[in-house]
């Protein structure tokens, strides 16, 4: 009885772990500053490995070579929601919104609306 309910457990907390991973972060556009886009491709390699800490510290380079990318921003809102950071998750959602250009992968996003229609704005 008792490994069905560990089973169960470790099951819905692989499930909820999962469930942050549905969006991915967001290439640059072509013509992109080539810092920022460099700096922007290393943060999705760590984001996609797991490891957050790294991608921000990439996104946060790269938002600093170009801090007008929504893209960026995007991936800077991912990255610290994953760290447990929404207040910052939050800000850099907004900015990306703003900043967008009518980029769908940041209009559309079911995480960034989820999270903004949820805070007062």
């Amino acid at each position: 009885m008792k490994t069905w309910v560990l089973i169960l457990v470790l099951a819905l907390g692989i499930s909820a772990c999962s469930k942050g991973l549905s969006e991915s972060p967001l290439t640059l556009l072509p013509g992109a500053e080539p810092s920022a886009k460099s700096r922007n491709d290393l943060g999705i390699e760590h984001y996609q490995a797991g490891r957050y800490l790294d991608a921000l510290l990439h996104f946060n380079q790269a938002n600093f070579a170009d801090p007008t990318s929504g893209e960026i921003h995007f991936n800077l809102g991912l990255t610290y929601l994953q760290e447990g950071k929404k207040e910052k998750a939050v800000k850099n959602f907004r900015k990306a919104r703003k900043l967008a250009r009518g980029n769908p992968g940041i209009l559309k996003s079911v995480i960034l609306n989820e999270i903004l229609a949820s805070q007062q704005e």
